[in-house]
């Protein structure tokens, strides 16, 4: 008897020592995900702007857990742009969720492209992240004053940090055909335009520093003809400040236009390719001149916007300068270096946007958007072309 009684409380003095264990054992510790998103700040002009970047964790811990982080340069440089940061160090205390770093930021007074660095994460302890890298873009948000001459405005040849690759001045006495096509005939084009494109001096050419394309009317048969040019397989460019001084034509039915196309339009087909209006004009509306992009997005889709000037500047009566800033992560429309339209990723289907374009420049008669020419509408009519000028 007095040996069950002992084997007896052993059985519950055993139980109790587990039981106790059980209680006491600690629970796995939590490793959260990290998260954070890639950061656009516009650059600014005020002393001591920073690039801010919010970490955060998926849930809290019950530990210290910690990474390391340093700057590598994009297309902005450390010293220039931005102060790198080689040692960074980010630590999240029990129950923390979000942590931030600030990285310093230059600012000049330059209209440039808009710049990103890279902040990379090394040496995670107690939390994970399957992203390493977040880009930091900093936004060009500089104005250019634009020099006015008696004949409009005009730009110059070249921009701090910024490398002029191609231009044509049309300086010479005929077309450039190593940098230029004619496109011809008739057909109406896509839009029911009216005019047959040519190959003839009498539409297309250079004199006194300046490329004409010119609209005509046969008074015999009523045919109206002009020219159309590109750079297809000559010149083609990916990204870049475009600039192109020019002036227009006037008359109802008159629609001139410089733009772009994909390279490869031919294997993929339009609006697949993509098409960059840098400036399309209706020569019965004198004031405005409009900016758009065209892309395939289960079909055809377009955006834009229009800049207005003012009656004593119309786009007849004097050259402007039509620019776009071209990048990776947006297209910005300027004229004169005013700043009135912007697409970026997200915005609109992007893809045919980061390929090589090509050069269009035309003056079509008629078709879908002007509307026909009318007894208003006096023949020829002349773009008139100063310069285009690409910068990377």
């Amino acid at each position: 008897m007095k040996n069950a009684i002992i084997l007896a409380t052993l059985i519950v003095l055993q139980a109790n020592t587990l039981w106790s264990c059980k209680k006491t054992e600690e629970p796995p510790a939590v490793i959260p995900d990290l998260s954070f998103t890639d950061l656009v700040i516009p650059e600014g002009s005020t002393p001591g702007r920073t690039a801010a970047v919010t970490f955060r964790l998926s849930e809290a811990t019950t530990a210290t857990v910690s990474f390391k982080w340093h700057t590598e340069d994009g297309s902005a440089k450390a010293g220039q742009d931005y102060t790198a940061v080689s040692d960074g160090i980010v630590t999240f205390v029990p129950g923390e969720l979000t942590e931030s770093i600030e990285v310093p930021l230059s600012s000049d007074a330059d209209l440039e492209l808009d710049e990103n660095f890279y902040i990379k994460l090394t040496d995670f302890t107690g939390l994970t992240s399957t992203v390493t890298q977040l880009k930091v873009t900093v936004e060009n948000d500089d104005s250019y004053a634009v020099e006015l001459t008696d004949d409009g405005y005009i730009t110059p040849d070249s921009y701090p940090g910024m490398a002029l690759v191609w231009s044509d001045e049309f300086n010479g006495t005929a077309l450039n055909t190593s940098d230029w096509n004619y496109e011809i005939g008739g057909g109406g084009w896509g839009n029911n335009e009216l005019q047959i494109y040519t190959n003839s001096a009498q539409n297309v050419y250079e004199t006194d520093g300046y490329l004409t394309i010119k609209a005509t009317k046969d008074p015999n048969t009523g045919d109206y003809r002009s020219g159309r040019l590109t750079t297809k397989g000559k010149k083609e460019f990916t990204y870049g400040r475009i600039d192109i001084r020019a002036r227009m034509p006037i008359g109802q039915g008159i629609w001139p236009a410089l733009w772009m196309l994909g390279s490869n339009i031919s294997s993929v087909g339009w609006p697949r390719c993509g098409e960059i209006d840098i400036m399309e004009y209706l020569g019965h509306d004198s004031l405005n001149v409009h900016g758009t992009v065209h892309y395939n997005d289960n079909g055809h889709k377009y955006t834009g916007s229009k800049y207005k000037v003012t009656p004593a500047e119309n786009y007849h009566a004097k050259f402007h300068v039509f620019t776009i800033i071209w990048q990776e992560t947006s297209i910005q429309w300027f004229v004169d270096y005013h700043r009135f339209f912007t697409v970026r990723p997200g915005t609109v289907v992007y893809d045919a946007f980061n390929l090589p374009q090509f050069f269009i420049m035309n003056v079509a008669v008629g078709g879908n958007w002007p509307g026909n020419p009318n007894e208003t509408t006096v023949f020829p009519q002349e773009m008139l072309v100063d310069y285009v000028r690409v910068f990377q």
